[in-house]
């Protein structure tokens, strides 16, 4: 299975407080063909606000998993704590994804794991404390038969993935802007250096993409 991380991010690496170009980014997104987008919870919950002032009220349909295209990607989330109880129809109907899927921990409320039940969603039991992404990574190739898997999502499940070396490529939208004082700085919590190959570089709608490569991804040995 190959990982990818993709972000957009200003000229200093923050992922707040500038302006990004959403159509890029899931432009880019859309060519690599993941059949798993992983999303941390953190990420879902920021972006159900900016994109809702106030969430539409859970409907019938919403019970059920959606007729969607098997086209479309699965979204994976890590929510051990269950963030996002009564907020997943508003994620299941946007129309980016064919369903949501959650991985969870012996950490996991009770009532959260039956509200995921009782609406068709699938869960993931990752056993205790936290999730180790190389036996994620293993169930969600086993159950999905997914190949790529791209993670969407802020600095902390992300650098999580880094540090365990799980990610192949790291695809970075790059846009012509400084925010100062290192605010919410993808690769703050990366441990060790990491080696990259450039395997791609375009200007995107004045923006600049890069794709690169780690060079030997340790697979969480």
């Amino acid at each position: 299975m190959k990982v990818i991380m993709h972000n957009s991010v200003s000229l200093d690496g923050s992922l707040l407080e500038f302006a990004v170009d959403m159509a890029a980014h899931y432009r880019i997104a859309r060519s690599f063909r993941a059949g798993i987008h992983l999303i941390g919870s953190n990420t879902a919950l920021a972006g159900l606000k900016m994109f809702h002032k106030r969430l539409p009220p859970e409907q019938e349909k919403d019970l059920r998993r959606p007729k969607a295209s098997a086209k479309l990607p699965l979204w994976v989330i890590p929510d051990s704590d269950g963030k996002l109880k009564g907020k997943l129809h508003v994620l299941r109907q946007s129309g980016f994804c064919r369903d949501v899927a959650i991985l969870t921990t012996s950490a996991t409320p009770k009532g959260y794991l039956r509200y995921l039940t009782e609406r068709g969603y699938d869960w993931h039991y990752m056993g205790n404390g936290p999730i180790d992404y190389a036996h994620a990574f293993e169930v969600l190739a086993r159950e999905y038969r997914a190949r790529v898997v791209m993670s969407d999502s802020g600095p902390t499940l992300n650098d999580i993935l880094l540090n365990a070396g799980l990610v192949d490529e790291i695809s970075l939208l790059v846009h012509p802007h400084i925010v100062g004082a290192g605010r919410f700085a993808l690769f703050a919590g990366v441990k060790n250096e990491i080696a990259l190959k450039l395997a791609k570089s375009r200007t995107i709608a004045g923006k600049s993409w890069l794709l690169f490569r780690v060079a030997s991804p340790r697979r969480g040995k």
